[in-house]
């Protein structure tokens, strides 16, 4: 079994390397609407910077809200050149408020809108992720999204959305 990182006898248990071993998490602790906006952009909350040369564990539970009728594009974004999959569990977009709906559990790209459904304005559907996450440069993992079709009614990320990253190379 593969251990990350590897302590040696001997080795200066210092705080760089004890804060390398610790997951980085972020939370939302206030929702977040947008209305008429179909551009997909990150989350102000749900972002978090990883290093380079590096590999991740990923998961991470989102809340969504919002008009059936305007559902919500998800995305990943990672930094550039990273590479990985993950999957999402969700109610698709375009599906009625029914608990009987088609979910999907799906393996997707880096960097590609799914399509999920905003089935209510007043109870939240939740997309559930986890991945896999090799970068060869720094930057920024976040949670992108927008409404798949433009709507007045604001589609919203809302509070107790997460994300985890754990370094495990």
């Amino acid at each position: 079994m593969s251990q990350w990182p590897q302590i040696f006898a001997g080795d200066l248990l210092d705080a760089d390397l004890l804060m390398s071993m610790l997951p980085l998490d972020a939370r939302k602790t206030a929702l977040t609407s947008r209305a008429s906006n179909t551009t997909v952009t990150a989350d102000p909350d749900l972002q978090l910077q990883v290093a380079a040369n590096a590999e991740y564990a990923f998961e991470f539970y989102l809340r969504i809200s919002g008009d059936p009728a305007a559902d919500m594009d998800i995305k990943v974004t990672v930094p550039s050149g990273a590479t990985g999959s993950y999957g999402v569990t969700g109610r698709l977009a375009g599906a009625s408020t029914a608990d009987t709906d088609a979910r999907t559990s799906t393996r997707i790209s880096y960097g590609v809108e799914t399509q999920f459904s905003t089935p209510s304005t007043a109870a939240a559907q939740v997309n559930h992720g986890a991945g896999r996450l090799i970068t060869s440069s720094a930057g920024t993992f976040s949670i992108d999204w927008a409404q798949t079709v433009s709507n007045a009614t604001g589609t919203v990320m809302e509070a107790d959305s997460w994300i985890s990253l754990r370094r495990i190379a």
